[in-house]
C-alpha cells in the first residue's frame, strides 16, 4: 500500500465497518493514514482492518457504541495508545431509525433512538476527540450528515431532524475550535449505495434516485474521495463547510 498525502497521520472513523465507513477507512489507510475504526459489529469491523493490513496499512477495531461516551473515550484513546496522537477525525456512525413514517405514526422512543446516536453520539466523539487534536498542534474533524441535514422529507422527520442538529453543531464547534488549529466540516451524501439506504428505502431507491440529475445512487468511494480531500493538506482553509456529494440532487 503506497503511502501519500496522509503518511503518518492518525484517524479514528466511527461507523467505520460498512459502506460510506468503510471506504473512507481503506481510503484513508491507501494514503498513508493509520486508522482506528470504532462500530457495534466487531465481525465487519476486523474484516476491514484486516483488508487494511493485507494491503500493507495500518489499522485497529475497537467495539464501539457511540451513544455511551466511556467507550468513545475508549476508541480514541486506543487510537493514541496503538499509533501515538490523533490527526483526523472521521465520524460516520449513524442509524435511519424504523420505517419510514409521518410524524404521527412514529414512536417516541424511535425518535429518541435515532437522536441518541446521529446526535449525541458525535457529540461524545467530538469531546472526546478534540482535546487529543488539541495536542497534535490541530487536526480535521470530519461530520457526516445528509442532504436531509439541508432540507426536510417526508416520513422522514426523526432523521432529518437529526442531520440538521448535526449541522448546527458542526458549524458552532467549528467557530470555537479553529483558533486551535482544528478544522470541523461536515459530509452531505446523498443517495449512496450502503445498507442504510437499503435498510430506509425496503431496497428500492428509485424515490430518491429520481431526485438526483445523475440519475443513480452515488457509490461509497465517492463519499471516501471527499472525505480524503477533507482530512489532507488541499483543504486547509476549509473549515465550517457543509459540502454535497449528492449527484446534483441539491441544485
Amino acid at each position: 500500500m503506497s503511502t501519500q498525502k496522509l503518511e503518518g497521520k492518525v484517524a479514528v472513523i466511527t461507523g467505520g465497518n460498512s459502506g460510506i465507513g468503510r471506504a473512507a477507512a481503506i481510503e484513508l489507510a491507501k494514503q498513508g493514514a493509520a486508522v482506528a475504526i470504532g462500530a457495534r459489529r466487531e465481525d465487519e469491523g476486523n474484516a476491514v482492518v484486516e483488508e487494511i493490513r493485507a494491503q500493507g496499512g495500518k489499522a485497529i477495531f475497537v467495539k464501539t457504541d457511540v451513544t455511551d461516551a466511556s467507550q468513545v473515550e475508549a476508541l480514541v484513546a486506543a487510537a493514541v495508545s496503538e499509533f501515538g496522537g490523533l490527526d483526523i477525525a472521521f465520524n460516520n456512525a449513524g442509524i435511519e431509525g424504523a420505517a419510514l413514517a409521518p410524524m404521527m405514526d412514529e414512536t417516541e422512543d424511535n425518535a429518541r433512538r435515532v437522536l441518541e446516536v446521529n446526535y449525541f453520539g458525535l457529540w461524545h466523539s467530538m469531546r472526546a476527540e478534540i482535546p487529543e487534536l488539541q495536542k497534535r498542534g490541530g487536526g480535521v474533524i470530519i461530520n457526516t450528515t445528509s442532504v436531509a441535514g439541508l432540507r426536510g422529507f417526508p416520513a422522514f422527520s426523526s432523521y432529518v431532524s437529526s442531520k440538521f442538529a448535526v449541522e448546527g453543531l458542526s458549524r458552532s464547534v467549528a467557530q470555537e475550535v479553529a483558533p486551535l488549529g482544528i478544522r470541523v466540516n461536515t459530509i452531505a451524501p446523498g443517495p449512496i449505495e450502503t445498507p442504510l439506504l437499503d435498510r430506509a428505502t425496503g431496497g428500492d431507491a428509485s424515490g430518491f434516485t429520481q431526485l438526483v440529475p445523475l440519475q443513480r445512487a452515488g457509490t461509497p468511494e465517492e463519499v471516501a474521495a471527499l472525505v480524503t480531500f477533507l482530512a489532507s493538506p488541499e483543504a486547509t482553509y476549509v473549515t465550517a463547510t457543509s459540502l454535497r456529494v449528492d449527484g446534483g440532487m441539491m441544485a
